[in-house]
């Protein structure tokens, strides 16, 4: 949306020469009948009346230049009072405009539409109106009738540069095809190349899980001083997803190399090193996500999940404790795997009284039932406590039963 944040202050400052009134019009006129030209006779206005159109447009235009726009809202009253839809409906239709533009300044999009809507039927090519409706609709939301506006000022001023918008706004509402589509026209509006087109494209295609395709439009991209870095990130995306963990993590380190900075580009460095079991790797890379990416606690998680693949389960223990935090099970919204692991890591440490707690919450949280209460099992009879070892077997293949 950032070629229609500042649609107002634009379209409020159109048209500020000054009005053309009815008695300046060209002499040469086709022929009229005499009703019309008696209905145009009442219509026009007196010369004094036009002066004082004139003057209240001028100083409606300076109040709106100085952002005095109680000041402004008078004076095109004031304006409206001189002006005939019938003889100047270019004029009327542009006080209409200004004053729905002022109406949404001031946070009254309701009044704003009835202004537009006016001035729409007085002139149905005020592109402008379209332009304002289409902020206000996305500004609430509705990403319809935005595109709808937006595509018919679109029509009517030839600006194809906002095909950009459109691209963006139907790319927010999940329609990749319609966005690409869009965007297209945007760039063969453009009359120059776009240096940036290509990589755009391979994000639609990206979005649109053509992902080999994708990653054709990002190669491109790959040598060039702006884009490189980002092309490398979506290269790795795009290989991570067609399960290529190995050509993912190649592509992340030169994006890296490049000095791109990527919010996630460890963390997935640190997945495709676990897919590839290269765990002592992958411990680093989530160790650099904790640091300074926001995703601390699922790296913290997927860290430990290392140190327990290579029996370090001291460590283990200790980093899943502190990914499940302080408090109260109930108070905690976390991976409940983080207590079956941790569990794992206690019994493997004779911590069986601690292992029993934690496997007593998965079973309480309803997490992996089967596997919990055998797990829980093998520890009670690690203590000697054969009835509850033997009550959590048969809960055990009760649930794998089912």
């Amino acid at each position: 949306m950032k070629k229609i944040l500042c649609t107002i202050m634009t379209v409020i400052m159109l048209m500020t020469v000054l009005p053309v009134l009815a008695e300046d019009a060209p002499a040469a006129e086709p022929p009229v009948s005499e009703e019309t030209q008696v209905a145009a006779d009442e219509t026009a206005l007196a010369p004094q009346d036009s002066q004082k159109l004139d003057a209240a447009y001028t100083l409606a235009l300076n109040a709106i230049t100085a952002e005095d726009y109680a000041t402004a809202k008078e004076y095109i009253n004031i304006c409206f009072a001189y002006c005939d839809r019938v003889s100047n409906p270019v004029i009327m239709a542009d006080l209409l405009l200004k004053r729905a533009c002022i109406d949404v300044i001031e946070g009254n999009h309701d009044m704003a539409m009835l202004n537009l809507d006016a001035a729409i039927r007085v002139n149905p090519d005020i592109a402008e109106a379209y332009l304002v409706r289409t902020q206000i609709y996305a500004g609430a939301g509705n990403t319809d009738k935005a595109i709808e506006n937006l595509e018919k000022y679109i029509e009517l001023s030839q600006d194809t540069s906002l095909y950009e918008t459109v691209a963006q706004l139907q790319e927010a509402k999940g329609n990749i095809e319609a966005a690409q589509a869009a965007y297209d026209k945007y760039v063969q509006g453009a009359g120059a190349e776009v240096e940036e087109a290509g990589f755009q494209n391979g994000l639609y295609k990206m979005q649109a899980y053509n992902f080999q395709e994708a990653i054709t439009d990002f190669e491109v991209y790959t040598e060039n001083e702006t884009y490189a870095a980002g092309a490398f990130y979506n290269i790795g995306i795009c290989k991570m997803n067609m399960g290529d963990y190995a050509g993912a993590a190649e592509a992340f380190k030169k994006c890296e190399e490049k000095g791109g900075i990527f919010e996630g580009l460890y963390f997935n460095l640190g997945i495709c090193s676990m897919m590839s079991g290269e765990w002592t790797t992958a411990e680093g890379d989530f160790a650099k996500s904790i640091e300074t990416e926001p995703y601390a606690d699922d790296a913290r998680y997927n860290m430990a999940i290392c140190r327990l693949q290579q029996d370090d389960y001291e460590n283990a223990m200790s980093v899943f404790t502190e990914y499940i935090g302080e408090g109260s099970t109930e108070e905690r919204t976390v991976n409940d795997a983080a207590y079956y692991f941790r569990a794992m890591c206690e019994g493997s440490l004779g911590k069986l009284d601690a292992a029993i707690a934690d496997y007593t919450v998965c079973i309480d949280h309803g997490y992996n039932l089967s596997e919990s209460y055998y797990q829980r099992a093998q520890v009670y009879a690690a203590q000697g406590n054969t009835e509850k070892q033997n009550e959590d077997l048969a809960n055990s293949l009760k649930y794998a039963e089912q």
